[in-house]
């Protein structure tokens, strides 16, 4: 290769003349290996990409697929039991319901001198009225709702306090509304008086407890630590049960009402008197 300005040849790759230092243009080979690089590098970062590419999306299924698994076998971990008391926890039933469910154990009962009314206690046929409604009868008329009359024996009965119990054998096997001898209630609780007032059957007056520990002597009877309540209680309504409208269960015996203001009812509540039925039922046994 001759420098084209002086005709010198130019020996080597120098990039000027050595006699006229004029800048030579590159050479054919220069441009050979200069087009020969980018290509190889262009190669060489195409093949890059390619198996960066497939790395790349042939891994992802398998991490997805790894979070899959560690979700399924850690599902147990996170997952917890629901308390038992919200599984069985039972819809409150409408009032109408449970009034008349309650119905079929309260009676009314009849003497040839009086007439009130009471409840089914226990499955052995055991009925709970007030002591003034069979005071001085060895037996008495037991009515059901449907009307029925039954022969009953009094088989306890209490000179102190307003209690006595009846037994009608046709009633033993007979599933009692459920009783509770055990709760004091409050001053609030909502409560439905049931019985038999001057002989109509199925009658229910709605109200409140609205105090408690009160204390009574009527005639001959005390009364300690009743409930005082807002449902009206008439003639013919003493011995029938009171009913909690949220546990649905008998809690006491409607005894009395105000003289003073008839719109204020007592009752008698069953735990404070669950240990003198047990006593009249074990002695008449």
């Amino acid at each position: 290769m001759f420098c084209r300005n002086c005709g010198v040849e130019l020996v080597g790759y120098s990039d000027s003349c050595p006699n006229c230092r004029l800048k030579q243009p590159p050479s054919r080979m220069t441009y050979f290996v200069s087009v020969l690089l980018v290509l190889v590098l262009g190669i060489g970062l195409g093949l890059i990409s390619m198996f960066a590419y497939d790395f790349y999306t042939t891994s992802e299924p398998v991490i997805s697929t790894q979070v899959s698994e560690w979700k399924e076998i850690n599902k147990e971990s996170v997952t917890f039991a629901v308390p038992k008391f919200i599984e069985e926890r039972e819809a409150p039933r409408h009032l109408p319901e449970v009034i008349a469910e309650a119905q079929h154990c309260v009676y009314t009962v009849r003497t040839y001198r009086e007439q009130g009314s009471g409840f089914l206690y226990n499955e052995d046929g055991i009925i709970v009225t007030n002591a003034h409604v069979v005071a001085g009868m060895e037996n008495a008329t037991i009515i059901t709702q449907n009307e029925n009359e039954y022969e009953g024996e009094i088989i306890g009965f209490s000179e102190r306090f307003d209690v006595a119990i009846i037994r009608v054998k046709e009633f033993e096997g007979r599933e009692p509304f459920p009783i509770d001898v055990e709760e004091e209630y409050m001053t609030g609780e909502e409560i439905v008086a049931l019985g038999s007032p001057s002989g109509v059957q199925n009658t229910a007056t709605v109200g409140h407890i609205t105090n408690t520990n009160r204390n009574l002597t009527i005639n001959r009877y005390e009364y300690e630590d009743l409930y005082e309540i807002s449902a009206k209680i008439s003639k013919g309504s003493s011995g029938g049960p009171l009913l909690s409208q949220k546990n649905e269960k008998f809690i006491a015996i409607n005894a009395a009402k105000s003289l003073a203001d008839p719109s204020i009812g007592y009752s008698i509540p069953l735990y404070k008197i669950e240990s003198l039925i047990t006593e009249m039922i074990e002695n008449e046994a």
